[in-house]
């Protein structure tokens, strides 16, 4: 699985860093992109990164939008598109989702995102969820769903196993998700 993740100046640490890192676990291969080479939250600063011109869609299966309450940029809003448009999965974290919903592609999905941020997307808001999946996409509520979100991804993609799995790994209550 090869996972294409987008930050912004203003991405929320927890929700970008910890979804990275579990992924990574699982063994995922995990590339992380912005529209300059470095990026600033409150507490990470990313360095070196590639840039879009440095990458094709095309070769990834996963699109993953941590959230931090940015406005998402035109290149941003491509990718989300080509994700979407060709059926590959997409990720998104507490901001995030609404990018998705105010491009159309929330309409008649479930789906949750923080509070504030949800418009009529035309979709379900699912208000007590963590982490919704419907279909190919997955949405998160808020940092404190960092944790989930990626199980909800590992689950989906390898089953309870791929998520026991990585728990072990990581010392983490089993039954804990």
């Amino acid at each position: 699985m090869k996972i294409l993740t987008i930050l912004n100046d203003g991405f929320e640490d927890l929700e970008a860093n910890g979804t990275i890192i579990i992924l990574k676990r699982a063994g995922y291969d995990v590339t992380v992109i912005s529209d300059k080479s470095f990026v600033k939250s409150k507490y990470t600063t990313y360095t070196n990164l590639k840039t879009f011109d440095d990458i094709s869609f095309s070769n990834f299966d996963m699109l993953f939008l941590p959230g931090g309450g940015y406005v998402p940029s035109e290149k941003t809003n491509e990718a989300i598109r080509y994700f979407a448009d060709n059926n590959k999965y997409i990720a998104a974290i507490c901001s995030a989702p609404s990018y998705l919903g105010r491009l159309g592609y929330l309409k008649n999905k479930k789906y949750v995102c923080f509070p504030t941020f949800n418009d009529d997307f035309g979709g379900y808001y699912q208000k007590d969820s963590y982490v919704v999946r419907d279909g190919k996409f997955f949405t998160a509520r808020s940092v404190s769903a960092a944790m989930k979100l990626p199980f909800a991804i590992i689950e989906a993609l390898e089953g309870i196993d791929g998520v026991k799995r990585v728990k072990k790994q990581m010392v983490y209550p089993e039954n804990d998700i």
